[in-house]
C-alpha cells in the first residue's frame, strides 16, 4: 500500500478516537473542548500529509478522481474547522465534523479503482488549479454548514422536548448556529462564484460543459439559500435544514463532475 494510503487510514482512526472520548465526556456533562482539538489537529496534520504524499507521486495537485476530490474535501473540512471553530464558538462542531470526515475518507479508500494514475499532462495551469481548489474548498464550506444545520435541529429538538441534559448544556446557543449557519453559506458561495468565474474568464469553458453545468446547479441551488437567509424568507429551523439537506446535491454531484473530468 502506498504510504499516502497508511496517512489516510492514520487520520481515520485519529478521527474516530476524536469521536469516542468526547461523546464520553457529554454522557457524564464534564466537557472539554483539550479532550478533542489536539486529536482533531493531529488527523489534519496526517491528511496534510497524505495529501503532500498523493501530489508529489503524480507530479501535480490531486484533485481529479473521486477519490482524491473526497480525500481533498475532507482535509478543507478540517481545515475550515479549525478556523472557524473558536471564531463562531462552536468547538463542539469536532463531534459532527469527525463522522462526516471519516465517511468521506472510507469512501475514498474503498471505491473500485481508487486513487488511479492520472494521465501525464503538460505544464500546470495554475488557473486550472485555482479554479479546482476553490470549488472543493467551497464544498467543504458547504459541508460545515450542514453540520451546523444539524446541530441547530437538534437542540431544537432537546428545546422542544424539554431534555435540558448535558448535550444541550454544551451546544452553542441556538442564534450563534443560526448565524455560523449564514456564514458557511456565504463564504461557500463567495468560494464557487470566484471558482466559476475563473473557469469562464481565464479558461473560456463552454458553459454547456457537464462538469460546470453540475457546477451551476449547486451555484443556483446555496444562491437561493443564501437569497432566503438574506431576506430572511424562511425561519430559522427552515434555513438549517436546508443547509443540512442541501449538501446532498454537491455530495454527489462530486461523483458526476469526476466522472466528466
Amino acid at each position: 500500500m502506498p504510504p499516502d494510503r497508511w496517512f489516510l487510514l492514520a487520520a481515520v482512526a485519529v478521527f474516530l478516537a476524536a469521536v469516542r472520548p468526547a461523546l464520553r465526556s457529554l454522557k457524564s456533562g464534564n466537557w472539554t473542548v483539550q479532550r478533542q482539538w489536539p486529536l482533531m489537529l493531529l488527523g489534519l496534520a496526517l491528511q496534510s500529509t497524505a495529501l503532500w504524499l498523493r501530489g508529489r507521486e503524480l507530479g501535480q495537485c490531486p484533485m481529479k478522481s473521486l477519490s482524491d476530490v473526497l480525500v481533498f474535501v475532507a482535509w478543507s473540512v478540517v481545515l475550515l474547522y479549525a478556523l472557524v471553530g473558536s471564531g463562531f464558538r462552536l468547538s463542539l462542531l469536532g463531534i459532527f465534523t469527525a463522522p462526516l470526515v471519516v465517511l468521506m475518507l472510507l469512501l475514498a479508500l474503498l471505491l473500485p479503482g481508487a486513487f488511479p494514475d492520472y494521465p501525464p499532462r503538460g505544464p500546470i495551469n495554475g488557473w486550472v488549479e485555482l479554479h479546482a481548489a476553490l470549488a472543493l474548498v467551497a464544498y467543504a464550506a458547504f459541508a460545515l454548514a450542514c453540520i451546523t444545520g444539524c446541530m441547530y435541529l437538534l437542540q431544537e429538538r432537546l428545546l422542544k422536548r424539554h431534555r435540558i441534559g448535558s448535550l444541550f448544556y454544551q451546544l452553542p446557543p441556538i442564534q450563534g448556529l443560526a448565524r455560523a449557519i449564514a456564514r458557511q453559506v456565504f463564504l461557500g458561495l463567495g468560494l464557487l462564484t470566484l471558482s466559476l468565474l475563473i473557469s469562464l474568464l481565464k479558461l473560456n469553458t463552454p458553459i454547456s460543459n457537464p462538469k460546470l453545468l453540475f457546477s451551476w446547479g449547486v451555484w443556483a441551488l446555496y444562491l437561493l439559500i443564501a437569497l432566503t437567509i438574506w431576506r430572511h424568507s424562511l425561519s430559522p429551523r427552515q434555513t438549517a435544514l436546508a443547509a443540512a439537506l442541501g449538501f446532498v446535491i454537491p455530495f454527489i454531484s462530486l461523483w458526476i463532475v469526476t466522472s466528466h473530468g
